[in-house]
């Protein structure tokens, strides 16, 4: 299977067109001019709804790149997701014909012939078109408060996509304001710079992303939205929050944090110590993609749980593909940490065990059961956190929510910025509030130094966020090296995998896929390409560290 992941499908084209299909034609199927759509939302707004509906279903699409084949690392914004978290180094899997993410845990999706990479690509540029075929119907002097509500959600989508692949095609924004990245592409570009579309410079991509999140913010002031796909002006401020963070606008990072935060609240101990992390009736999740058991029920393995869960039948449990916490960083968790539960120890043992069954067992019982092609025992480090659909063991429902946005990452977002902007004491007060209430009551920071803090903020994110898709952008934000091995180049990583890459190797920048060279003149396939760096092998880099973990 790891072969078939590898084949880049050239009919996946057609697949990143959507348009908003309900204002196309009129009943009697005559087309609609831009001109007419525009006059058609203006006196009825509410046709665009089901195009803003489309928004969140992007997210969360299974097999939307399906042609000839079903690739079961296609379902969408997850599938990012855990790409993302194979290119760093705190998720370990094995090396498996059935490990359709094998591609980024080794990082041969740097090829830009290979399914997988495409798959972000072909995502953010669905996104975007839907975005901008919403933002095309509106004018731009409207008054009219729905229509400003959908603006809004439109722009963060828009947003939600240039930021997801200006973090991947260029080194961070800091220090790199002047180097391509990718094209930026709105809705009113003239139809021939579309095919020759130049690579714009951070300073251009981020200066965009602030403009269109700003006016988001403001159209959305007063929305009220009928569940947490859709965006509102919290996800707007989150996703400012984000962005000022990575251009180290400190002051603003933490402004916006905190008023992404204002409605919602922090996981508890009591939260957190038992398996979870799939249900955006969560308190503090701000933005979730919504899946139930109808949309996955031809999905089979092909969804998030399939690959990432540990309790429901999958890739997961019936091929022993177990994902699972790099030992390294796993060692670094205090054991009165609540959060070192959410992995199995080296004996398969784990207290969030202990709330759950599966054939009538519980606790460490259930890390050794197997069942015949259902389960294979656990192995070490494999995670705990993410619970089955209804918290049911064995289901073959692959279903549950995914998280986009949650408190806890705002919070961390917010204290990291005050510290960074110069108020180390206010940053620590709220860090040891926030852990000793709700993850670990012995904790105790006293780091003096903004530079230090800021690791420590980064090893709590590694913890925290585990799994949730921020791992490669945190290493590449922070300018870390990716480091999977100790100085003898020993690790759990699957040998192949045991590798350290520096931060300035150019392995870690994506590659365009080859069917956006082929449809861009603007953008060479060799001159423009980011083809510096090698392949990494084991044991490359060994006696590289990250400032985090003490190897």
């Amino acid at each position: 299977m790891k072969t078939t992941n590898k084949i880049w499908i050239l009919a996946l084209g057609a697949a990143v067109t959507v348009s908003c299909s309900d204002l196309d034609t009129f009943p009697e199927s005559g087309i609609v001019t831009d001109e007419q759509k525009t006059q058609i939302v203006e006196n009825n707004p509410e046709r665009l709804q089901a195009d803003i509906n489309a928004l969140a279903s992007i997210f969360t699409e299974i097999l939307p790149n399906y042609t000839e084949q079903a690739y079961h690392n296609d379902f969408s914004y997850p599938a990012v997701c855990i790409q993302s978290d194979g290119n760093g180094a705190d998720m370990v899997s094995d090396n498996s014909g059935y490990e359709w993410f094998s591609v980024a845990f080794e990082y041969s999706d740097r090829n830009a012939n290979y399914a997988l990479p495409l798959f972000t690509w072909n995502f953010c540029y669905k996104l975007n078109k839907q975005a901008n075929d919403i933002l095309a119907t509106i004018p731009e002097d409207t008054d009219n408060e729905t229509l400003k509500y959908y603006r809004g959600q439109a722009l963060v989508a828009r947003a939600f996509a240039h930021f997801t692949l200006v973090q991947r095609f260029q080194f961070t924004y800091k220090g790199n304001e002047d180097k391509p990245t990718i094209p930026i592409v709105t809705w009113d570009m003239p139809t021939e710079r579309m095919s020759a579309n130049p690579r714009a410079t951070n300073a251009e991509v981020y200066a965009f992303l602030l403009s269109d999140l700003t006016q988001a913010i403001a159209d959305l002031d007063g929305f009220q939205r009928p569940n947490k796909a859709a965006i509102d002006q919290n996800v707007a401020y989150g996703m400012r929050a984000r962005v000022n963070l990575v251009m180290n606008n400190w002051a603003e990072a933490a402004s916006d944090a905190e008023n992404a935060m204002k409605g919602y609240g922090l996981l508890s101990l009591n939260d957190v110590s038992t398996p979870g992390f799939n249900d955006a009736s969560s308190s503090s999740w701000i933005w979730a993609g919504l899946y139930d058991a109808a949309m996955v029920s031809n999905a089979y393995n092909i969804t998030w749980q399939g690959t990432l869960g540990s309790f429901n039948r999958g890739y997961t449990t019936g091929q022993g593909l177990y994902k699972r916490i790099s030992s390294l960083t796993y060692n670094t968790i205090p054991d009165s940490d609540v959060r070192k539960g959410w992995w199995v120890n080296s004996s398969l043992e784990s207290p969030l065990l202990d709330k759950m069954t599966w054939n009538g067992l519980s606790g460490s019982d259930i890390s050794s059961l197997s069942i015949n092609n259902l389960k294979k025992p656990f192995v070490p480090y494999t995670n705990v956190k993410f619970g089955p659909y209804q918290n049911v063991c064995g289901t073959d429902v692959n279903a549950g929510d995914w998280c986009i946005m949650r408190a806890e990452e705002m919070l961390l977002i917010q204290i990291e910025a005050m510290a960074m902007g110069g108020d180390v004491n206010s940053a620590h007060d709220l860090l040891n509030n926030w852990v000793r209430a709700n993850r670990d009551p012995n904790y105790n920071c006293t780091t003096s130094s903004a530079e230090a803090f800021q690791n420590i903020v980064w090893w709590q994110r590694r913890v925290e966020l585990w799994g949730e898709g921020h791992a490669y952008t945190d290493i590449m934000r922070l300018k870390k090296n990716v480091v999977r091995c100790d100085k003898s180049g020993k690790s759990d990583y699957p040998d192949a995998w045991a590798f350290n890459i520096a931060s300035t190797d150019g392995i870690l920048l994506y590659r365009f896929p080859t069917r956006e060279t082929n449809a861009n003149g603007a953008i060479d396939a060799v001159a423009d390409n980011n083809n510096e760096g090698k392949l990494p092998v084991h044991g490359d880099g060994a006696g590289l560290t990250d400032g985090c973990v003490v190897l």
